[in-house]
């Protein structure tokens, strides 16, 4: 196989009501971007491995469909893809979610010629489970964001709009154990600028059926601070890794609140405030105004005409 433009890693596991949708948004990317999508599909068995096979099929010269015999994990499953995978750039979609028309050229246009930018992302429009509409992803728009912007921010970034330079698949794979996408975007981010098209040109799918973040929050919230961690500290001021460290202790409260656990603040505010370069009464402060920031922005649902003129609440104010 030639090296095309892009290539398309999907992530696939019991996607069954999805994945149709989702490989054909990909196939349709092809009239816009020379591409090459490669499926790895984690022993599937609730008939997704079936309609994969059949698309491939159909589509020999764009889709390669590789199904794993044994369930091998999120995780490795994706480092099987980017490692077999083969372009100049590569763009990561979940089996669940489905690109939109253009999705793929206002990316390449976006990156190419600027060597400063490591990788390019874009809105979505939020669906639930059975496709309706939810919303606006975030009110993130066209913007350029370096590694403390990041870190200070926390994730904001849509992991299945995510195009990135193939070069840059060696400081992803370099991780040990579960992958969460936040620390691939700061480890892009350690490379060069992360674009944003505001623009949603992603659907995804919130808390779909197979989704690895539901029923994982405590895995997943050890993940994200351990991604935090992994900022080497001489790339970032202090007060960048005081705030990023507070918005994650800001996340946590949020989440205690949700789960009427008080027990996860009691467990990881020590944590952060020992962490911290700030300590613990300057994080604190910090915490509180960003909790203080987030109350206001929910106080208010903001909502955006999308281009058909269709007016959406944003799920995630940043």
């Amino acid at each position: 196989m030639n090296h095309p433009t892009v290539a398309v890693t999907v992530l696939a596991c019991n996607h069954a009501p999805y994945i149709r949708r989702c490989l054909e948004s990909a196939i349709a990317q092809a009239a816009d971007v020379d591409l090459h999508i490669l499926v790895g599909d984690d022993a599937s068995d609730d008939g997704t491995s079936e309609i994969l096979a059949q698309m491939a099929a159909a589509h020999p010269d764009l889709v390669t469909h590789v199904r794993h015999p044994k369930r091998i994990g999120g995780s490795d499953n994706y480092r099987f893809v980017l490692t077999h995978a083969r372009g100049r750039y590569i763009a990561q979609l979940d089996g669940d979610d489905y690109w939109l028309p253009g999705k793929l050229r206002r990316q390449v246009e976006r990156i190419e010629g600027r060597r400063d930018i490591a990788a390019v992302y874009t809105n979505a429009l939020t669906i639930r489970e059975d496709g309706s509409a939810l919303g606006l992803f975030s009110d993130v728009g066209d913007a350029e964001f370096d590694l403390a912007a990041m870190l200070r921010r926390g994730n904001f970034l849509n992991n299945s709009s995510m195009l990135f330079r193939a070069e840059l698949v060696a400081p992803a794979l370099d991780v040990e154990g579960p992958v969460l996408d936040y620390l691939v975007h700061l480890r892009h981010a350690r490379t060069g600028l992360l674009a944003h098209i505001g623009e949603p040109l992603v659907a995804y799918r919130v808390a779909s059926q197979g989704s690895a973040l539901v029923g994982a929050n405590d895995a997943t919230r050890q993940l994200y601070w351990e991604a935090i961690l992994d900022v080497p500290r001489e790339r970032v001021r202090d007060v960048d890794r005081a705030r990023g460290m507070a918005d994650f202790l800001r996340r946590v409260l949020f989440r205690s609140l949700r789960l009427r656990r008080m027990d996860l603040l009691r467990q990881w505010a020590p944590r952060v405030f020992a962490a911290s370069p700030y300590g613990r009464t300057r994080t604190g402060w910090i915490a509180a105004c960003a909790v203080a920031r987030a109350f206001a922005k929910q106080a208010f649902v903001r909502r955006v005409r999308l281009a058909d003129g269709t007016r959406v609440p944003v799920m995630y104010r940043r």
